[in-house]
């Protein structure tokens, strides 16, 4: 998958989650700076996320996500095939 398509699946699920009608991908987003942000949300869009790519992250994993930015290098991380 590539970054772009990384970047396209969590502005969408961010949209969705925060019923928001924008937010564009940007790496230096805090996910609590996105109106609409609280607790239960952020669950549910690390399970929406979980669901749209099928990956489990676990809860340290969780715990270090802070931005867009820190959700992509982790997803891409998880998904990268080792030789």
């Amino acid at each position: 998958m590539s970054q772009q398509d990384f970047t396209a699946v969590i502005s969408a699920t961010a949209q969705e989650v925060f019923r928001q009608k924008s937010i564009p991908f940007n790496p230096a987003l805090a996910f609590r700076e996105i109106p609409g942000f609280d607790s239960v949300l952020a669950i549910q869009f690390i399970l929406a996320i979980e669901a749209a790519l099928n990956v489990t992250l676990n809860e340290e994993e969780v715990d270090t996500m802070h931005t867009m930015g820190d959700l992509l290098a982790l997803l891409q991380a998880k998904t990268s095939v080792s030789p």
